[in-house]
């Protein structure tokens, strides 16, 4: 399976992705997206007018990193309120199935990827198998410890790792944790602090989700760690 990952930007002055960060995913497609968010008053079209040219000139040199990495890069600026709708319509329209929040990266040689249970697991270990062939990192399948989908906790980590293996990933670069802590989110935030980068799956929510807010949202909120989110395949 061919990726293509989105990246967002907040514009004007918008932080560079980080050089590990590009180079790892140079054998993908990437959507770099400038959000330039405005204020409720302005309309976009006005915006566009006024700082159309200086925010295109910004995201041509915030692509430099990816055209660096020969990466295969597409840029695009919205003026708009509403930026997660945006990243939302974007990823859809550029038919992205991977969303990368940036963040702090000087290398990835750990990557930290939660499992869920089956939905979206297919994808979400294609994309990791890719990342972690460019990158030569190690990962730790995690799993909470519940049953998910009626299957063991046990049983979706080891499908995982099979899974990785046979796509040719050595099994010594395989780590697997099972958690039964009863905080999801606050777990991952903890783990990942000891890694260099995470996959999170998205997922349909469930009631708790629903109430609480839904795992990736939090995470890549709450850390400081750039997250790759594989949108759900029933809705990418």
């Amino acid at each position: 399976m061919s990726h293509r990952v989105l990246v967002p930007l907040e514009l004007p002055d918008a932080d560079s992705v980080p050089a590990a960060l590009a180079k790892s995913i140079t054998s993908m497609e990437v959507v770099l997206l400038g959000h330039y968010g405005l204020p409720e008053q302005t309309p976009p079209s006005a915006a566009r007018d006024q700082f159309g040219d200086d925010a295109r000139a910004e995201l041509t040199t915030l692509a430099e990193s990816f055209e660096d990495a020969e990466a295969s890069v597409t840029t695009r600026v919205v003026f708009g309120k509403a930026r997660d709708k945006t990243i939302n319509r974007v990823a859809v329209e550029e038919e992205c199935d991977v969303i990368l929040t940036s963040g702090d990266a000087d290398e990835i040689t750990q990557v930290l990827v939660p499992i869920r249970g089956e939905r979206n697991f297919d994808r979400i270990l294609s994309f990791s198998e890719e990342l972690l062939t460019a990158t030569e990192a190690t990962v730790t399948l995690f799993h909470m410890g519940e049953d998910s989908d009626q299957i063991p906790g046990e049983e979706i980590l080891s499908d995982a790792t099979d899974q990785l293996i046979q796509a040719g990933i050595d099994s010594d670069r395989i780590t697997q944790r099972l958690s039964e802590d009863d905080d999801t989110t606050q777990t991952i935030i903890d783990l990942a602090e000891s890694f260099d980068a995470l996959i999170l799956g998205e997922t349909e929510p469930s009631l708790r989700d629903q109430i609480l807010g839904n795992v990736p949202a939090q995470v890549t909120i709450d850390t400081d760690n750039p997250a790759f989110v594989v949108r759900d395949a029933e809705e990418a």
